[in-house]
């Protein structure tokens, strides 16, 4: 198995597994938190761990441009913060089910793809090509029925 799929599939459970704090830190059901404050603590989680990947991988983060990534990534962490505000506010209600919104808010796989494909040619070919739009078109699908209600 290829180390980006394993260090994929754990990146996947940590994913899973905040959205589901996400619910319970927001709901009015469980804690009740505040969204903004709720994104501000994850945000300070978010500093800890990029301080950490700094100690930890030192080469990867070295040289003579690590100011531009720095700047770049200012504009990036406010498209993810914004979009995790706004998944902390729709977890608010008791009538947010997250078994629903997970997997539409994870349509952003569809995005990515595309956004790949167009910006860094990375369309794959023979068999792969079919998986990876057979995948596309079960997320689709998927994102239908569970909006249809």
């Amino acid at each position: 198995m290829k180390t980006w799929f394993i260090i994929g599939l754990g990146a996947s459970l940590l994913y899973g597994v905040s959205a589901v704090l996400f619910k319970v830190l927001t709901s009015q059901k469980y804690l009740n938190g505040h969204a903004g404050w709720v994104l501000a603590g994850i945000g300070t989680g978010i500093v800890l761990c990029g301080l950490f990947g700094v100690v930890v991988w030192p080469a990867a983060s070295s040289g003579g441009q690590a100011a531009v990534p720095l700047l770049w990534a200012i504009p990036v962490g406010f498209m993810n913060g914004f979009a995790t505000l706004l998944i902390l506010y729709a977890m608010r209600t008791p009538s947010t089910n997250l078994s629903q919104l997970v997997p539409v808010y994870n349509t952003n796989t569809l995005i990515a793809f595309l956004l790949a494909v167009i910006f860094f040619k990375e369309l794959p070919a023979g068999p792969d090509l079919f998986r990876n739009l057979g995948g596309a078109l079960l997320i689709v699908l998927g994102t239908t029925l569970i909006g249809m209600k």
